[in-house]
C-alpha cells in the first residue's frame, strides 16, 4: 500500500471534464443523441453502471452487458471516455428475496428493506461473495477495452448507513476484538470495564455497543465500534479492488463520497490511486457562506491525498424530499467549478447529464432537464469546457500552494471527540473556522495530517485533538526544530489510544514540545458571571470561549494570562522555543475573539504573507504551482464588482482588466 499526502500531484494524464450518466434511466431514442450532445458540451469522460447491477445480472449467475456495450460504443465514436463503478451499493431484488439475512440491522434492532440502497451488509461473507462475483466478472469483460480507464468502487459507503448490528456484524466484531486483544484481559483493562461491572470473561460475552442502550456507553467500546467498521469498509472494498487491479493495472481506481466512519488515510485510502470527492455546495444554505464552505470541504478533501477526483459536482437544483439546494444563479455554477479545481480537482464530472424523471432523486437535476432541452446550465457548462483547454496544460501535476496547515482528515481525532463531546465544538468545527478565518485574510491555508509532509509549511495548528500518535508528535517536533511555528490548543494529548484519560499531567505526549503542563482546566460557560471569559493580551482582555486551562511553563514563556475572577494573571498562553521555531500554546479554543486576537501574533512569528499583496476582501486568490509555471485563480465573492488587476501575468480565463462581476473568474499565469 502507498503513503498519501496533501502533496500529490494527481494520476489523470490530463484533466477530465464529464458527467455522471445514467443511460438505463432513458429510452433509446432519448439516448440516441446524448454522445454528440455531450460533444457539444465539451464533456470527454462519463460514470457508469453504479446502480445497474439489476441490468448486469438480471438473474443469479445470469450476466447481460450487451446493454452497456452499446452505449459505451456510442459515446467511444464521439471520444467520450468512461468510468465502469461495481454497482454493489444498490443489490438487485433477487438477491435480497434469495438472502434476507444479508439485510442490515439498525439500532432499534429494525432490518432494511428491499426499495432504496445501501440496505445489505457489506461485512456479511455471504454478500461479500456477490460482489466479488459481479466485479470479477464486469473487470473481465471490460478489461481490453480502450474506452474504460477508469474504475468507481461501490458507492459512497456509509452516506446513509454505518452501524450495522446484524448477526454476521457481532460475530466479525468479536473476532476483531480477538485478533487486536489477544486476551480478554488485555481488552478488560483497555476499555476500563471495572466502571459500571462491565468487566467480560470471554469475547463471545461483548455485545455491539449502542448508545443510550439505556446510557451512556464505554468510551473505549465505541472508539472499536467506529474502527472495526471503517476496517469492515476497507475489506470490503480491498476485495472488489484486488479484481479489478488483477483485470487490468493501467486502470485508475477510486471511491466516491467523503462519509463517516471510514478512514480514509488509512487502508481504505492507500488500497486507491486517488480520492473522490462528491462536491454539493448546495448544501450550505447561507449563499453568504457558502463560498468559504465550500473551500474549506475541498480542502479538508485534498487533506486526504493531495488532488483529487470529483465524480459528482452539483450542477443544478437538486435535493430528496426532505430537502432542496437552491439552483446556481447564471455564472455561480462556473464559479463553483473553478473553486473546486483552484482547491485541488484534477478531474470534475458533474451530477448528472439529465434530470431523472423517476425515483428517489426526481428533483435532483442535472445538466439537461427533465425535457431535454438544453439551457442555460448546458450553455454555461460549454463554456466552462472553453475555458479549461487554456488551463490544462498548466493543471497537470500541479500542486496547491499551502503555507498554512491546520490537523485535519484523522477517523480517530474525530471520532474521540464524537464519542465524548461534552458540548464542545469538533476539532473539525474549529479546523473550519481556522481555515475561514485566514483564507479571509488571503493566506495560502489548507488542511493537512500531522504525520504528513510538514516542510513546505510555515505555521500549523493542532486543534484541540484529544487523541495524538507518537508518530504525528515526532513530525511535529522535526517540523518546529526546522523553523515552523506550531499552535496546539487546549485539551490536546488527553487520551491515549484506548479512548482513556491519560495519567500523567496534560498535554502528555505533547508536554516536551509545549514547554507546558497543565495545572487546572474547566468550561467556560457564555453569560455566567461566575465564569473565567477573558484573557489579557496585548495589555487588552480578549473575550475566550468554551475551555480553560491554567498552564504551568516548564521552559515556555508566558504570552498572555487569564484576567477575570480567582484565575486573574495565571497564564493562559505560552510560546516555546525549539531548534529554530517556536510552539505557542493555547489555553482554551481557538475560536471567536481570542482567536482574532492571536492571529497577527502568530502570522507575525511565522513570517506570513497573503497570497498576493493589496487584495480586495472578498476576492478569494489561490494558486497552484506545477513545472509549466503558477496559476492564480481569482474568485469575486461579493455582490459588488471587484478589480482583480493584482494577479500577475497572463490572462488565461476572465477579463483581462481584472474586473469581476458577482461570480466572475479570472485566472491568470506565471510561466515557469
Amino acid at each position: 500500500m502507498r503513503t498519501l499526502s496533501y502533496r500529490h500531484t494527481g494520476v489523470f494524464d490530463r484533466f477530465r471534464f464529464g458527467a455522471a450518466y445514467y443511460p438505463e434511466h432513458w429510452s433509446e431514442e432519448e439516448r440516441q443523441s446524448d454522445p454528440e450532445r455531450m460533444r457539444e458540451a465539451g464533456i470527454d469522460l462519463v460514470r457508469l453502471g453504479e446502480f445497474a447491477w439489476d441490468l448486469l445480472e438480471p438473474e443469479e449467475g445470469v450476466f447481460d452487458f450487451h446493454f452497456f456495450d452499446r452505449e459505451i460504443e456510442r459515446l467511444q465514436r464521439a471520444g467520450i471516455d468512461v468510468i465502469f463503478c461495481t454497482p454493489t451499493a444498490a443489490p438487485p431484488r433477487w438477491l435480497t428475496r434469495k438472502h434476507p439475512e444479508f439485510l442490515r440491522l439498525n439500532a432499534a434492532g429494525a432490518f432494511m428493506q428491499h426499495g432504496s440502497r445501501q440496505h445489505v451488509c457489506t461485512t456479511n461473507a455471504g454478500f461479500r461473495e456477490y460482489s466479488r462475483r459481479i466485479t470479477a466478472q464486469i473487470a473481465e469483460h471490460f478489461k481490453a477495452h480502450p474506452a474504460v480507464i477508469a474504475f468507481q468502487t461501490d458507492n459512497e459507503i456509509h452516506c446513509h448507513f454505518d452501524y450495522c448490528y446484524c448477526p454476521a456484524c457481532q460475530q466479525e466484531f468479536r473476532s476483531y476484538l480477538q485478533k487486536k486483544y489477544g486476551s480478554i484481559d488485555r481488552l478488560n483493562r483497555a476499555w476500563g470495564t471495572a466502571f459500571w461491572a462491565q468487566s467480560y470473561r470471554d469475547f463471545s460475552e461483548i455485545e455491539l455497543p449502542k448508545d443510550q442502550a439505556p446510557t451512556w456507553p464505554n468510551p473505549g467500546a465505541m472508539l472499536e465500534l467506529r474502527r472495526f467498521h471503517a476496517a469492515m469498509a476497507a475489506r470490503y472494498q480491498h476485495e472488489q479492488v484486488e479484481i479489478l487491479r488483477a483485470a487490468n493495472p493501467r486502470w485508475i481506481i477510486f471511491h466516491n463520497g467523503l462519509m463517516g466512519v471510514v478512514d480514509y488515510r488509512g487502508a481504505f485510502g492507500r488500497d486507491l490511486d486517488l480520492i473522490g470527492f462528491d462536491c454539493y455546495p448546495g448544501f450550505v444554505f447561507d449563499a453568504a457562506r457558502r463560498p468559504v464552505r465550500h473551500a474549506f470541504t475541498l480542502d479538508r478533501a485534498r487533506a486526504i491525498d493531495g488532488n483529487f477526483i470529483v465524480p459528482e459536482h452539483q450542477s443544478s437544483f437538486g435535493g430528496q424530499n426532505g430537502y432542496v439546494h437552491a439552483t446556481p444563479e447564471p455564472g455561480e455554477l462556473r464559479q463553483q467549478t473553478f473553486r473546486s479545481i483552484a482547491h485541488g480537482a484534477d478531474s470534475l464530472l458533474y451530477f448528472r447529464w439529465r434530470s431523472c424523471r423517476f425515483g428517489a432523486e426526481e428533483y435532483w437535476g442535472g445538466i439537461l432537464d427533465h425535457d431535454n432541452l438544453p439551457r442555460r446550465r448546458f450553455y454555461e457548462v460549454a463554456g466552462i469546457a472553453r475555458e479549461l483547454q487554456a488551463l490544462a496544460p498548466y493543471l497537470q501535476r500541479s500542486e496547491v500552494r499551502t503555507e498554512v496547515g491546520i490537523a485535519a482528515a484523522d477517523a480517530d481525532a474525530e471520532a474521540v471527540h464524537a464519542i465524548y463531546p461534552m458540548g464542545l465544538p469538533s476539532p473539525d468545527a474549529v479546523a473550519e473556522e481556522l481555515h475561514r478565518a485566514f483564507h479571509l485574510r488571503h493566506y495560502a491555508v489548507g488542511l493537512v495530517h500531522p504525520e504528513d509532509d510538514l516542510a513546505p509549511l510555515k505555521l500549523y495548528f493542532l486543534p484541540h485533538w484529544e487523541l495524538v500518535s507518537p508518530a504525528a508528535a515526532a513530525n511535529l517536533r522535526g517540523f518546529v526544530e526546522a523553523g515552523g511555528t506550531l499552535v496546539i490548543g487546549a485539551r490536546s494529548g488527553s487520551r491515549t489510544a484506548d479512548n482513556q484519560i491519560i495519567a500523567e499531567p496534560r498535554p502528555g505526549i505533547l508536554t516536551a514540545l509545549a514547554g507546558v503542563t497543565v495545572e487546572e482546566y474547566g468550561k467556560l460557560i457564555a453569560g455566567d458571571p461566575h465564569s473565567l471569559q477573558t484573557v489579557e493580551l496585548n495589555e487588552q482582555p480578549v473575550r475566550a470561549e468554551h475551555f480553560y486551562e491554567v498552564l504551568i511553563p516548564e521552559g515556555a514563556e508566558t504570552v498572555a494570562c487569564w484576567n477575570s475572577r480567582y484565575l486573574a494573571g495565571k497564564p493562559a498562553v505560552t510560546v516555546n522555543r525549539l531548534g529554530r521555531g517556536r510552539v505557542h500554546y493555547v489555553g482554551s479554543y481557538l475560536t471567536g475573539p481570542l482567536l482574532e486576537a492571536l492571529i497577527p501574533l502568530l502570522s507575525a512569528a511565522a513570517g506570513l504573507e497573503p497570497v498576493l499583496p493589496g487584495l480586495p476582501e472578498g476576492l478569494e486568490v489561490i494558486e497552484r504551482r506545477s513545472a509549466c509555471g503558477r496559476l492564480f485563480f481569482g474568485l469575486n465573492n461579493t455582490e459588488s464588482t471587484l478589480d482583480a488587476d493584482q494577479l500577475p501575468g497572463r490572462t488565461l480565463v476572465g477579463p483581462e482588466d481584472g474586473r469581476l462581476a458577482p461570480y466572475g473568474v479570472r485566472i491568470t499565469v506565471l510561466p515557469a
